[in-house]
């Protein structure tokens, strides 16, 4: 007969795993006991000690001292987990839609597997974490590309999480089957119709490369009951299981996502949850040119009353701010407050430097830009009341966003038009459709748009640049955020009239969407105007004879180098943005509007159709 348990060691706001001897007296307590309440108990008491752990880590500041304390505290609590007779916790599947990245995707892969190094959810057994298992979406067009995606694959499951790899050929089989089964559903997951070959159904884009993935799940997860035990976790390639704060250049492991997202789905009735990003922004750099030019505008300034051989003078604390979409020139419409006000540039280079070498190491990120980084506005992350509490959310981060198998039947709508801004469009139509069942928790992932080595995004869809040239054609994305952010408040207006999206009223989806248009463009044509002028300040404010940048030696070629990336920087913006280019004429014609404006009238009007279409399809 076993004595009866004291609970008041795991009261304490010490984790057990600093004290060995206590720990073990009460593993050898439990496991004889063999009771799976006993263990509940203990598991539920513990878990406080956790979040008080957890609590005054974030009260102080994360170090690699206190996050390793935390980590080694969550392995205690999978050693209680592991004397339970059944382990009822989710399992995860990681999916990852991926085309031409495989620096991003390695990189993404090694941060999961460091996750659950550092907190070993759902057991380590027989070589293989027990309840984690990835899913590779490969959109890719280059061979080699592909080639290396696939031994990421083999090499993560060698490291001990199952990973399978689904490509081209099997994706074009799933959907020539399901065309032929049902026509009506290529407007979901595209037309394969033409297509005999692989490689030619490459790049289809994140929005059809996911609905065809829910395709493939809903086979695998509709297998038995294992679908009740199951977490989807969608992600994207350019992102890491980590987060960065104001106090350090380092990332943190220091979210146990797979335990509080265990918690939340658990203890709270959610059928889809959505996380969000830290680090570069989300969205499109054509939405993003007026504040960088302000940040740039404030930084010249300030450079030119430093001494440009003195100590660097750029490296202020950050300013613990919490601006929502800071980094977006238009966040007005999206109830985000934007107060136009500049921010300052903080200097990444370590070890002893000078003002002019900060100017040169900034000009180098100029370029940057046009690739999705942001190298004033990044967003830090903030841990605001813990990783359980949700709220209704509006928008899905397709990058970082969890489902129940049961809910795939939400497919991202409009996939075929290939617009940006697919997750915002689908969260108001969740928010409709699912209410309060639709939630946002603070669980985001790190996001790093460009890679180290090159400065640039290995693949962007609507980015283009000869590897030969400076010039960067934004031109194709451009038009995308545009139209998208049409799409986007034209949904907005709809659910607000008819709730779940019932709608069939063809003069009144036009008229939304011609009013919605008209409303935006003159938003962007407005926005148009202070870039313009901004670049020409700027071009003002470089050329000044005054600067000292422009008083040295020439023989300095490092600042005649970043004189030539701020002018780079310019004549690209001028190519992107100026009134006669090939995206401004796409988007400030109403002539040249309809278009667009057509295909997406009749992607509205199909969407009840393909809603019912779908559901009976992944129900057969």
């Amino acid at each position: 007969m076993t004595t009866a348990l004291d609970t008041s060691l795991l009261e304490k706001t010490q984790p057990l795993s600093d004290n060995p001897d206590e720990l073990e007296r009460l593993l050898k307590h439990l496991s004889q006991s063999a009771d799976d309440n006993a263990i509940d108990r203990v598991i539920t008491l513990y878990s406080k000690t956790i979040v008080a752990l957890e609590q005054e880590i974030w009260k102080q500041k994360p170090t690699a001292g206190n996050i390793g304390h935390y980590h080694e505290a969550f392995k205690v609590l999978e050693q209680l987990h592991e004397l339970k007779t059944d382990d009822t916790r989710y399992c995860f599947k990681i999916v990852i839609p991926v085309a031409d990245r495989p620096q991003h995707l390695k990189s993404c892969l090694d941060s999961l597997l460091e996750l659950c190094q550092a907190y070993g959810y759902g057991g380590y057994k027989d070589n293989k974490f027990n309840k984690i298992s990835v899913l590779i979406a490969d959109d890719s067009k280059d061979a080699n590309n592909i080639t290396q995606h696939k031994n990421y694959c083999t090499e993560l499951t060698n490291n001990g999480i199952d990973t399978e790899y689904f490509g081209l050929q099997e994706q074009l089989t799933l959907v020539d089957n399901t065309n032929r089964d049902n026509d009506s559903l290529k407007r979901i997951i595209s037309d394969s119709k033409e297509i005999n070959e692989p490689l030619k159904f490459s790049h289809k884009g994140a929005s059809i490369m996911r609905n065809i993935t829910y395709l493939k799940l809903n086979q695998t997860l509709s297998q038995g009951n294992h679908n009740k035990d199951t977490l989807i976790y969608f992600i994207d390639s350019d992102q890491e299981f980590s987060i960065n704060t104001i106090h350090s250049d380092d990332k943190h492991y220091a979210i146990n996502y797979f335990h509080y997202l265990n918690e939340i789905f658990k203890k709270q009735d959610v059928s889809i949850l959505t996380g969000k990003v830290v680090g570069d922004p989300p969205v499109s750099p054509s939405v993003m040119a007026g504040n960088f030019q302000q940040d740039i505008k404030n930084f010249l300034h300030a450079i030119e009353t430093a001494e440009p051989d003195a100590t660097c003078r750029f490296h202020q604390d950050e300013t613990n701010r919490k601006d929502d979409a800071a980094y977006h020139d238009m966040a007005n419409l999206f109830g985000f407050s934007n107060h136009g006000q500049a921010f300052d540039y903080h200097c990444t280079l370590k070890g002893n430097h000078t003002n002019a070498d900060c100017f040169c190491d900034f000009s180098e990120k100029l370029g940057h830009f046009f690739y999705g980084e942001h190298p004033t506005r990044k967003t830090f992350f903030h841990y605001e009341k813990g990783f359980t509490a949700t709220t209704p959310a509006r928008t899905v981060y397709t990058g970082n966003y969890v489902i129940k198998p049961e809910n795939l039947d939400h497919f991202i709508p409009f996939s075929t038009l290939k617009l940006r801004m697919a997750g915002p469009v689908l969260g108001r139509i969740l928010n409709a459709r699912l209410k309060d069942k639709f939630v946002s928790a603070n669980l985001p992932m790190l996001h790093n748009r460009t890679v180290d080595s090159t400065g640039q995004s290995e693949f962007r869809a609507g980015v283009k640049n000869n590897d030969a040239s400076t010039d960067i054609d934004l031109s194709n994305e451009f038009i995308r955020q545009f139209y998208g952010d049409v799409m986007l408040f034209s949904i907005k207006k709809i659910t607000e009239q008819d709730g779940p999206f019932n709608t069939t009223d063809s003069h009144n989806i036009q008229s939304i969407l011609n009013s919605t248009y008209e409303a935006i463009r003159k938003n962007y044509i407005e926005k148009h105007g202070m870039i313009l002028q901004l670049r020409t300040q700027i071009d003002t404010d470089l050329n000044k004879k005054t600067a000292w940048w422009n008083s040295k030696p020439d023989n300095e070629t490092n600042i005649s180098q970043a004189i030539e990336n701020f002018n780079t920087f310019l004549d690209n913006i001028l190519s992107n943005f100026a009134e006669n280019s090939y995206a401004y004429q796409q988007i400030s014609s109403p002539e040249t509007a309809k278009q667009y404006l057509d295909p997406m009238l009749s992607s509205i009007l199909h969407y009840p159709d393909d809603i019912k279409n779908w559901k009976k399809y992944l129900a057969s």
